[in-house]
Formats: C-alpha cells, structure tokens, sequence
C-alpha cells in the first residue's frame, strides 16, 4: 500500500517508521528540509518531497494519485483541511486521515470536507485518562 504523509514532525516521523516496517511505502511531504533529512536517516526506506502539501505540484510530486491514504498531520487545521478537500477532490485519494489540532474545529472534518478519519489527541488524551478516572 502507498501511504502519503504530509508533515514530518513527531506523529509523522514515527508513522512513517511504522507504516515502512509493516512493509508499505511511504513518501512524506515537508516544507522542512532538515526535518526530511532527518527523517531519510531514520526511516531510509521512505521517499520525500519537499514542498508545501497544499500546492498541487507539490502533491503532483509525491504521486498523490497514486497513494492509497493520505494521512495530513500538519499542525494547522486550515492547512489540513485545505490538503484533504485537493487530495478528495482532485486525486480521489481513496482514504484521508486527518489531524485536528484545535477541538473546535473537529466538526468541520468530515467527509463532506474530503476526511474520512479525523483524530485529535487532545480529545483521544482526556478520553483515555476519563475512562482510566472511572475504572478506579
């Protein structure tokens, strides 16, 4: 399975590691350099592209239309929501994953926007610590 990530922080980073070790491919997508060169001495096996996610050349590059799932993990909702709606709508990319970094934004990523799976730690956080807090 071809698996497109767009951001290559921490979520991204470990990722990419587990999606590439479970034996699929992975092209990550940065607007940081330093942060793909990190990533290609860590995880050799993935490909990059530098480039912002959200221009279609840059997805153009990564062969968006050829992944599988898209998992968006910028730390900017708009952003986020703007690369799942291009990667839906213009590559029917068949899966979008999406981070949500602010709750109140959480309504706005379903599929009608492009997001088929959206996930915001916060919420999974409190969620767990909640039903840790009940089961004591």
């Amino acid at each position: 399975m071809l698996v497109v990530v767009v951001g290559s922080g921490g979520a991204g980073a470990y990722l990419s590691s587990r999606l590439t070790s479970e034996g699929h491919k992975v092209t990550v997508i940065d607007v940081n350099s330093d942060a793909l060169e990190d990533l290609t001495k860590r995880v050799p096996s993935v490909l990059t592209v530098m480039g912002d996610g959200s221009r279609l050349e840059t997805m153009r590059k990564a062969r968006i239309e050829k992944a599988d799932v898209l998992a968006v993990l910028t730390g900017t909702d708009e952003k986020n929501l703007s690369i799942a709606m291009l990667a839906k709508n213009e590559f029917r990319v068949p899966c979008i994953v999406a981070r949500v970094n602010d709750p109140k934004h959480e309504w706005l990523f379903d599929k009608q926007s492009g997001v088929d799976y959206a996930f915001n730690q916060d919420v999974l956080l409190v969620d767990a610590i909640m039903q840790a807090v009940r089961s004591s």
